[in-house]
């Protein structure tokens, strides 16, 4: 079974991107690990137990159709909209996940698209399943356990707030990870 406590500061490198169109559109946060393996290279021993330590991006966060002035928020319990990220490591090990969020997604024009995480923006399923998570917040670091198999996977959610007034548009925004192996 996989556990999570809060801990710590976070750091790293990964790449969050988000086409954000509004009203009509669909606003999006892709989660590609783009830099991801060379920080691991860094911060993690690439081989435990006979397996390398892998991560991977497998579905992005989709914040669906945004109206001006509407938050609009994903439980990381949605399977079609929640981010999905694979960790594949030692097995039983117990490592610690940091994110850093972004406070918004920079659009044209310098507009900005406020986004906002909390306690239970995210889970943390040992069993790869959705339904089977134990929230934690992403903005605050967290202690996971891997499970026999070595194979875990985060679902991460958040909330959206458009201005009244916003331009429509690409958005961009920065979103870092660092794991790391806590010795046991």
């Amino acid at each position: 079974a996989g556990e999570a406590r809060s801990q710590g500061p976070a750091s790293g490198s990964g790449k969050l991107r988000a086409p954000a169109l509004l009203q009509v559109e669909i606003m999006r946060i892709r989660m590609a690990v783009m830099g991801l393996m060379a920080l691991l290279a860094v911060s993690l021993p690439l081989e435990g137990q006979g397996r390398p330590t892998r991560v991977r991006a497998q579905q992005d966060l989709a914040f669906g159709e945004l109206l001006a002035g509407v938050p609009t928020t994903v439980l990381p319990t949605d399977g079609l909209n929640a981010g999905q990220i694979r960790i594949w490591g030692r097995r039983n090990a117990e490592i610690l996940v940091s994110f850093f969020m972004p406070g918004g997604l920079d659009g044209p024009g310098g507009a900005l698209v406020p986004l906002s995480f909390g306690p239970g923006s995210a889970g943390y399923s040992a069993s790869r399943t959705i339904g089977d998570q134990i929230a934690f917040d992403p903005s605050v670091p967290a202690v996971l356990r891997l499970p026999q198999n070595g194979q875990g996977m985060i679902y991460l959610g958040g909330t959206a707030t458009p201005p009244a007034s916003v331009n429509a548009g690409s958005y961009d925004g920065t979103i870092s990870l660092t794991i790391s192996y806590l010795g046991n």
